[in-house]
């Protein structure tokens, strides 16, 4: 599995998860099809925008109670 990237990309990474329309609708609509994709580990664990947005705004799939695993 790789790590996020580092310094600036991971920044970079990190906004644009952030600011992503569908990923902003996951998130507040996590039980949503768009929510379910989302938090699905196959995503949760390999998507590099997604990790870097949760390492940098301290969020993780685990602490969502609604989270499909």
């Amino acid at each position: 599995m790789a790590e996020p990237a580092s310094g600036g990309a991971s920044k970079i990474l990190a906004w644009i998860c952030h600011e992503c329309p569908l990923c902003r609708y996951g998130r507040k609509q996590p039980g949503s099809l768009i929510g379910r994709i989302l938090h699905h580990p196959l995503h949760a664990d390999y998507c590099p925008m997604w990790k870097a947005e949760q390492a940098a705004y301290g969020t993780t799939r685990d602490s969502d109670s609604t989270a499909v695993r």
